[in-house]
């Protein structure tokens, strides 16, 4: 019987009890996966993912016995059963589904902050072209410190360091994906925090993951 299921006797695989809360990819498959509270409280898991118990057949998909989606609860899908069953709507709170707001409106956002960055970058540059406001009282100290911060990058060669420095990231953070090569956790502990923190994928900061498309998420995701 595998760990977490719920076997009497003469029971086969593809008649194994699954817990509420608890999900597998296929009727044979003899590996089950707890599934997680993505955002929502510790009965969240439960909500989703009702199992094969008598008491939550109720609310279970009816769909073939081959499917996944049989041991996940109505309107819920895929797995861990993490998304929603209806098209356009995202999961929230880890066992509610919402409808998704327009995509116009958060193309309107994007742009709007693309073009307030490009603004910004471009006052900055021609307020430091100005050599003669290093003279006045405050952003000339502002204009002092990014003279000296400059000189002292162009000194010390910071550019091939950082070069360096991210090219041996990039190799430490594919290692494993790439070559199949593992190292010990001492060496990739603290690379995949890095990676975690330095890692920018804007793909779910306008709208849910879940509205975008698989298409438009790999743009963005490639774009950030």
């Amino acid at each position: 019987c595998p760990p977490s299921a719920e076997c009497s006797d003469n029971t086969a695989l593809a008649t194994i009890g699954v817990p509420a809360g608890y999900w597998r990819a296929s009727p044979s498959s003899a590996v089950l996966t707890e599934c997680g509270d993505f955002g929502g409280d510790g009965e969240a898991g439960k909500q989703r993912c009702a199992g094969s118990e008598a008491e939550a057949s109720g609310r279970r998909r009816m769909e073939e016995a081959s499917s996944s989606d049989e041991y996940c609860a109505s309107g819920f899908t895929g797995p861990e059963c993490q998304l929603c069953a209806a098209e356009n709507h995202y999961l929230v709170d880890g066992d509610e589904c919402k409808e998704c707001a327009p995509r116009g409106a958060a193309a309107a956002i994007i742009a709007g902050i693309v073009f307030a960055l490009c603004a910004a970058c471009g006052l900055v540059a021609w307020a430091y072209s100005k050599t003669e406001w290093r003279k006045k009282r405050y952003i000339g100290r502002l204009l002092r410190f990014a003279d000296r911060t400059v000189y002292i990058y162009v000194a010390i060669g910071l550019t091939a360091k950082t070069k360096v420095l991210f090219g041996f990231y990039q190799i430490s953070t594919v290692l494993s994906s790439t070559y199949s090569a593992r190292l010990p956790d001492k060496y990739t502990g603290w690379t995949d925090k890095l990676a975690n923190v330095v890692s920018i994928d804007w793909s779910g900061f306008f709208l849910p993951e879940q509205c975008l498309g698989y298409d438009l998420r790999l743009v963005v995701s490639a774009l950030s």
